[in-house]
C-alpha cells in the first residue's frame, strides 16, 4: 500500500503543503482560513494520514506530548482529564498521564522528562489553593510552560486556572433566594483535627457573609468536622430538629447534602419540601444520583481541563502571551434539580 505523504493531504485539499504543515503544527505567522483548514483535516481523515511524530519532533524539537500530572484517585482529575485530552487531540498532541503515588511520588520528575524533550510541557491538579514555593522557582529556572488547575491562585509567576468560588456561592444564593424566603444556612465541613479552610472554602464564606448582610440578614455560618456517619448522625439530626424541620441550607462541599439527606431520611423529612438544600461543589459527582436529585453550583472540571490545555499549548508553540483572565477564570456552572 502506498504511504500517504503531505503532498497527497495537499492536492486532496487543493492547499499548498505549507497550509497542511500551518494547520499540523499550528505554525505562527501563517494565516489559514476557516474553509482551508477544514479542507485539510477532511482530506486527512479521508485519506488515512498519519503525522510521523518522531520525524516532526527531529524539526521543532518538540514531542508534541505534554504531561498530566495528579492523583489518580481523585474523580476531580478524571474529570480534568476529559477537558484536557480533547484539545490535545484536536490541536495534535498526546497526553503522558502522570500519577501521584504511581511512580511519580514527586513531581520534580516531570523536570527531567521536560529537559530529555519528552514532553513539551506540564498540567497539574492541585488541591485547592495549592502553593509550593520551590517548584515554582524550578519551572521558572528551566523556563517550562506549566500551568495549574486550582494551584497557585495568587502567585504571579505561575498561570492557573481557577473557579471564582466567591462568585460562585453568590450564583447558589441568588437562586435559593428566587426559590424561598427561608435564609439560607451556611454549612462548612472540614477534614482534619483543625478547621483551617483552603483558599477556595475562604472565599466562600466571606462571599456568603458579605451577600447575607447585603440582603439583610443574619448569616449563620456552622462549622462541621467531618466524622463516619454511624457516630455522626446524632450531629446532623439534632441539627434538623433544631431548626424546626423547616430550614434551608447550603453547603460547601456536597458531601455535607449527602448527610443532610440522610438525617432528612432518618427524621421522616422529605428533601425538597421539608428540608432545602443546595451544595456549592462536585466533589461526590453523585449530585445528580441523589434522590431527589442535589441542586448546586459545580466546579466545572472539564473546562477547565480544556482552559489549561489551550494555555499551555500556546505557550509551547509561542502564540503569544494571552491575556491571562480569559479563560482561567471560570464561573460556576449552575445546575438546578430538585433539593430546591
Amino acid at each position: 500500500m502506498k504511504r500517504v505523504t503531505s503532498f497527497d493531504v495537499a492536492k486532496q485539499a487543493g492547499v499548498s503543503r505549507s497550509v497542511v504543515s500551518a494547520v499540523l503544527n499550528g505554525t505562527p505567522g501563517i494565516g489559514v482560513s476557516e474553509e482551508k483548514r477544514r479542507a485539510v483535516l477532511k482530506a486527512i481523515e479521508e485519506l488515512g494520514y498519519v503525522v510521523d511524530v518522531q520525524a516532526q519532533g527531529m524539526r521543532t524539537g518538540r514531542s508534541r506530548c505534554i504531561a498530566a500530572y495528579g492523583d489518580l484517585s481523585n474523580r476531580l482529575f478524571s474529570q480534568m482529564l476529559q477537558g484536557l485530552q480533547l484539545v490535545c487531540n484536536e490541536q495534535g498532541y498526546y497526553v503522558l498521564l502522570c500519577g501521584a503515588g504511581a511512580g511519580f511520588q514527586d513531581r520534580s520528575a516531570l523536570i527531567d522528562l521536560y529537559l530529555q524533550r519528552r514532553i513539551d510541557g506540564i498540567v497539574t491538579k492541585d488541591v485547592t489553593g495549592y502553593s509550593d514555593p520551590e517548584w515554582e522557582k524550578l519551572v521558572r529556572e528551566k523556563n517550562i510552560p506549566f500551568v495549574s488547575v486550582e494551584g497557585f491562585p495568587e502567585s504571579g509567576g505561575i498561570v492557573s486556572v481557577q473557579m471564582d468560588y466567591g462568585r460562585s456561592i453568590r450564583i447558589a444564593l441568588d437562586y435559593i433566594r428566587s426559590r424561598t424566603p427561608l435564609p439560607p444556612a451556611y454549612i462548612e465541613i472540614y477534614e482534619g483535627a483543625e478547621h483551617r479552610p483552603n483558599w477556595g472554602d475562604r472565599h466562600r464564606t466571606l462571599a456568603y457573609k458579605q451577600w447575607m448582610e447585603e440582603k439583610g440578614l443574619e448569616p449563620r455560618v456552622v462549622l462541621k468536622k467531618l466524622a463516619p456517619w454511624p457516630e455522626d448522625h446524632a450531629w446532623w439530626t439534632e441539627l434538623l430538629r433544631a431548626d424546626g424541620g423547616a430550614a434551608c441550607y447550603l453547603t460547601n462541599w456536597s458531601r455535607g447534602s449527602v448527610l443532610l439527606y440522610r438525617a432528612a431520611n432518618e427524621l421522616g423529612l422529605r428533601i425538597g419540601r421539608d428540608v432545602l438544600v443546595m451544595a456549592a461543589d462536585n466533589t461526590e459527582r453523585v449530585n445528580a444520583q441523589l434522590v431527589p436529585s442535589l441542586s448546586a453550583v459545580e466546579v466545572p472540571y472539564k473546562e477547565m481541563g480544556e482552559a489549561a490545555a489551550r494555555r499551555l499549548i500556546a505557550a509551547i508553540e509561542g502564540a503569544g502571551e494571552p491575556d491571562e483572565r480569559s479563560g482561567l477564570w471560570l464561573e460556576a456552572r449552575l445546575e438546578p434539580r430538585e433539593s430546591l
